[in-house]
């Protein structure tokens, strides 16, 4: 069933992207970046973002949001006490700058593992391409994002924002 959903989702990709060019290091990852031996890694840290599925994005016709190619959504409820939700994405790239794909990061949140879904944003190039989720955290906090790829470790020190 999950390579199923996969293969369904890798070609809702190649649809909804159609035309889009390749990206560089710098459309991709740029900003917050850690390089290792293989990657350049950015992390960025936002407002909560909407997930669908590619068939609701087709089906509904929906504009704005993240279209969840693969892993696991984040189900939220009420966050706790002193924090809000945020989206926090990490965009993957190899050393010559383009967006790595069907990879599997493990990304931990000061010590809480992070479920780590894959997303593009809808309407959003490939150079959109991302791994990451919605998590509970404390504005204006300082925190260190862990993010593992084969073995290759990336560690982020960033600080929450305000919003």
């Amino acid at each position: 069933m999950r390579t199923r959903f996969l293969a369904l989702a890798t070609t809702a990709l190649t649809a909804l992207v159609a035309g889009s060019s390749a990206c560089s290091a710098a459309a991709a990852c740029s900003g917050n970046v850690v390089t290792t031996a293989s990657y350049r890694m950015s992390l960025d840290i936002g407002s909560p973002e909407e997930m669908y599925l590619p068939s609701e994005v087709k089906a509904r016709h929906i504009k704005t949001g993240e279209i969840m190619l693969g892993g696991e959504m984040s189900m939220i409820g009420t966050p706790p006490a002193g924090t809000r939700i945020y989206h926090v994405e990490v965009h993957i790239c190899n050393k010559a700058g383009s967006v790595v794909t069907k990879l599997k990061p493990a990304i931990v949140v000061d010590h809480a593992m992070l479920p780590v879904a894959i997303m593009i944003g809808i309407g959003e190039p490939i150079s959109d391409y991302h791994y990451g989720n919605d998590i509970a955290l404390k504005p204006a906090a300082k925190i260190t994002v862990k993010v593992t790829v084969k073995g290759q470790v990336a560690l982020f020190h960033a600080t929450v924002p305000k919003r």
